[in-house]
């Protein structure tokens, strides 16, 4: 078979961002969102291993490394594989890491995954002539199969350059029926204790659940990335990830990352009833909607370790809500954060802001319902039109973008106009809302109220005295 392929997977010194091809933000003016651990990338190495590669993983922006050090690295490793994580904002500078490459290890082939390639791959293997592919789909199978040598015609969900540099695409991948059947995330290859729980400074990871969400709101990449049929892992194999974070990497705090968690109602109480009777001791966070939980599920996800669920609630108009195709409204909103207070569980609640509807009477009515819902946590996030979305499609229609443009602001600064209103009165609107929600009395209480140590206290201090100079800056 030859030697082992030399694999160097890397997070491009680009910036802080969740680089995960469902969620692709960046961490920059936004409130509540952590730094995450580089999972999918973490899955690809794991794939790349499988397949018998020897793999390095280097998050540059978490590591606080620099262009410099990756030279610096590619010129003494000369691996035969660089695999970049990218971000539709972030593309072109992360890309700079492929020219740097040819530069100092001509030899390498620097490949690059990303939801952005689902929609874009053979236009940006046209302008970046230092990238050699590009993965679609999920890209896990494909990544065994080039560890072992298979030629990249033969491997699904590849758009590559061949040898005469012409560009060429094979078949698209199907979606991974059995998730029981991928390998553990490589946690062994990055620095863990970077990636913290916010509140406590604890380590926290990423476990991904499942894959995929029947629904298709227009600004979501969910569909297009996990398919619309949601793919649960079983419970036994999510326990047994999560035992190895416990006792080999002393983990204790968990993200269960998932495209919509608590749609199978069964199998949530199974993994409660199973945390809990295997005394495994930790607190972990999830995702929801609105409209698919119930006291007994939340009660049981409590006792199991859930201390807090996101929620994307969108927005407080039922009007805008049927536009983006949310299929939910303002009232099971309300309903959700009642019973998740409740049963004891801290709420965090997503805001969208920009969409192309949108004008001054809507937004000041969202505020306004975002208050009264008196959530933990609010984020406000500027909508971002991502290739291969019907929001992509209705603002290059309205005029919104250019045809082919890639906004490279995003979540937390407005990608794009509205109908209505400009990017500098969406930037004005944001900091209002922020600071109609963080400035309440009963809100500050509340927060401090619930710190459970010293350190707690404090990391809720230091956090909200950075939250005021940033918005005082941005005014």
């Amino acid at each position: 078979m030859g030697s082992k392929k030399k694999a160097y997977l890397i997070v491009p010194p680009t910036g802080l961002y969740i680089r995960e091809d469902r969620c692709q933000t960046p961490i920059k003016n936004l409130k509540t969102v952590a730094l995450r651990p580089p999972i999918d990338l973490m899955y690809a190495a794991a794939a790349f291993e499988r397949g018998g590669a020897e793999c390095v993983l280097t998050d540059y922006p978490a590591e606080g490394l620099g262009w410099d050090d990756l030279e610096k690295r590619l010129g003494e490793m000369q691996p035969d594989l660089l695999v970049l994580s990218i971000t539709t904002p972030s593309l072109e500078d992360d890309l700079q890491a492929a020219v740097m490459s040819k530069r100092g290890s001509p030899k390498t082939t620097v490949i690059a995954k990303g939801a952005h390639f689902n929609a874009l791959d053979v236009d940006t293997l046209e302008t970046h002539p230092s990238l050699d592919a590009v993965l679609r789909g999920e890209y896990e199978p494909a990544c065994e199969a080039i560890a072992r040598g298979r030629p990249l015609e033969e491997i699904a969900g590849i758009t590559f350059r061949d040898a005469s540099h012409a560009i060429q695409r094979t078949a698209d991948a199907g979606f991974i029926e059995n998730l029981d059947g991928l390998p553990f995330p490589a946690r062994h290859l990055v620095r863990n204790e970077l990636y913290i729980r916010p509140d406590t400074g604890e380590p926290q990871t990423t476990l991904v659940t499942n894959r995929g969400c029947p629904f298709q709101c227009v600004f979501c990449l969910a569909p297009q990335v996990g398919g619309r049929k949601n793919r649960y892992r079983s419970v036994g194999n999510v326990i047994a990830e999560v035992a190895e974070c416990v006792s080999r990497f002393h983990i204790r705090n968990f993200l269960f990352r998932s495209d919509l968690f608590t749609q199978n109602r069964t199998w949530i109480m199974e993994l409660a009833r199973t945390i809990i009777e295997r005394r495994l001791h930790i607190e972990w966070v999830c995702n929801s909607r609105v409209d698919t939980l119930d006291p007994e599920m939340l009660d049981w996800m409590k006792r199991a370790g859930c201390w807090l669920i996101a929620f994307g609630v969108e927005s407080g108009d039922d009007r805008m809500l049927e536009l983006m195709n949310k299929r939910t409204d303002t009232a099971k909103a309300r309903e959700a954060i009642r019973m998740t207070r409740r049963a004891g569980i801290r709420s965090s609640v997503y805001m969208l802001m920009g969409l192309p509807w949108e004008d001054e009477q809507t937004i000041r009515e969202n505020i306004a319902f975002f208050r009264s819902l008196d959530a933990d946590y609010l984020e406000v996030f500027y909508v971002y039109p991502f290739p291969g979305t019907a929001l992509y499609e209705t603002a290059v229609q309205e005029g919104l973008l250019a045809p082919g443009e890639i906004p490279r602001e995003a979540y937390g600064e407005p990608a794009m106009r509205t109908l209505h209103l400009s990017k500098e009165e969406l930037a004005k609107w944001r900091n209002r809302a922020m600071r109609k929600f963080l400035l309440r009395p009963r809100y500050i209480a509340r927060t401090l109220a619930r710190c459970r140590s010293p350190r707690e206290l404090w990391n809720y201090l230091r956090y909200g005295w950075m939250q005021l100079l940033a918005l005082a800056k941005q005014e």
